[in-house]
């Protein structure tokens, strides 16, 4: 993949009548799609940023900022959009004991959210974290 273009990733999704009966039975059953294919992108992506929108259309001024220094240092990454489904912020926050998004996972470790990636952006912390 050529620096500066992102991979989308797609998360499942209900789909007909029958989603919520599924996700009950999921749940009983102790099985998460939503947080099994949440762990199975973070775990297969070298870089992978959960935001609000896509990188070619961001839908926060915060997933914004984080896409542009992303691109600024030529950064390949994975991108999900998290707003078709409230499920997927849901997953993920229990899954990263992080609240808000956007969320930037490296080698499957939460680096944190907007206000980090910024601040280690500016200190010259997150090109050597990228590697």
């Amino acid at each position: 993949m050529p620096a500066n273009q992102f991979d989308p990733v797609p998360m499942l999704k209900p789909e007909g009548p029958t989603a919520p009966a599924q996700a009950t039975a999921d749940r009983e059953a102790g099985s998460n799609p939503i947080r099994d294919a949440i762990r199975e992108a973070i775990s297969e992506h070298h870089v992978i940023l959960f935001m609000k929108g896509t990188p070619d259309a961001p839908a926060c001024g915060f997933s914004a900022r984080t896409v542009g220094i992303l691109q600024s240092l030529q950064t390949p990454f994975a991108a999900v959009d998290i707003l078709p489904d409230p499920r997927i912020r849901q997953e993920l926050s229990a899954i990263s004991d992080w609240p808000t998004i956007p969320q930037l996972f490296v080698d499957g470790e939460l680096v944190g959210g907007c206000d980090i990636v910024s601040e280690m952006y500016e200190a010259g912390e997150l090109e050597q974290a990228l590697r």
